[in-house]
């Protein structure tokens, strides 16, 4: 019976530790002090299946030149804003398509590439004050393998389709939240913003390239402060931590020595 009461106490301590009242927040300044900020990864990749939605063509409002990379989808987005998803997240893409019209039951191949990312604030009293788990997404290797179906037709019937759009390229690249738990007191926000597209490629087979800057501001009563993360992608699959990259250049960077000053009398 003892033992049950020791535990039950337990249990309440823990219980009455883990829900901090905003008053005992405000009274430890500890609370909005920031410990340790950690960010992990996890990428999986998967051809797409009758399950998942075909990708979205090109918009139809959009004025394109021909024979350029374009983005086929929006250029910038929230996906949080003050620690809830953004209302547009359902219509909110980028793509690097085409930029003329073709055939989109002619592309196949597709794959979809995901990276889960989790992003955790904890303070100095070892609360996980912000923990917001989200997913970058896209699809890619589209290619249009029509011109295998032409081979045997007569010359002047091939004349008369239209050429084929050769090429990698993406769709659907989206950046959502899956889950946050916020404590009070703090707030988080994030939005994206997309680069043109650009062709890695060579001129006949293009290869579709994007940056996505991701742009997240943490916010207290007392301070806000803001950084980016930047990811690139291509139509191959390849998917860069741009971020990461920047930081381990900049940390090989050695140190400036200090140069010595010669003493100078002024006698």
């Amino acid at each position: 019976m003892n033992n049950l009461k020791l535990l039950a106490a337990a249990a309440l301590c823990v219980s009455f530790s883990s829900f901090l009242s905003a008053e005992e927040a405000v009274k430890d300044e500890n609370y909005f002090k920031t410990g340790a900020v950690t960010v992990t990864a996890e990428e999986t990749v998967r051809d797409l299946t009758d399950k998942d939605a075909f990708p979205v063509p090109l918009r139809r409002d959009e004025k394109i030149a021909g024979a350029a990379i374009v983005n086929g989808g929006v250029q910038a987005w929230n996906v949080i804003n003050s620690g809830a998803p953004d209302a547009s997240l359902s219509s909110s893409y980028a793509s690097a398509i085409p930029g003329f019209s073709f055939n989109w039951a002619n592309y196949s191949g597709w794959k979809k590439k995901e990276v889960i990312y989790t992003y955790a604030v904890t303070n100095l009293m070892q609360i996980d004050v912000i923990k917001i788990k989200y997913a970058v997404s896209y699809f890619y290797n589209g290619q249009d393998l029509s011109t295998n179906s032409r081979t045997g037709t007569d010359p002047i019937s091939a004349l008369a389709q239209p050429k084929p759009v050769g090429g990698h390229y993406i769709t659907n690249f989206t950046v959502r939240p899956l889950t946050m738990n916020i404590k009070w007191g703090w707030k988080f926000s994030l939005n994206v913003r997309m680069s043109d597209p650009m062709n890695i490629g060579a001129s006949d087979d293009p290869v579709a390239q994007m940056q996505a800057d991701l742009n997240y501001i943490v916010s207290t009563p007392f301070s806000t402060n803001g950084a980016m993360w930047a990811y690139s992608i291509d139509g191959l699959g390849n998917f860069k931590d741009v971020t990461i990259q920047e930081k381990e250049v900049t940390e090989k960077i050695a140190a400036p020595e200090q140069a010595e000053i010669p003493s100078i009398s002024w006698n």
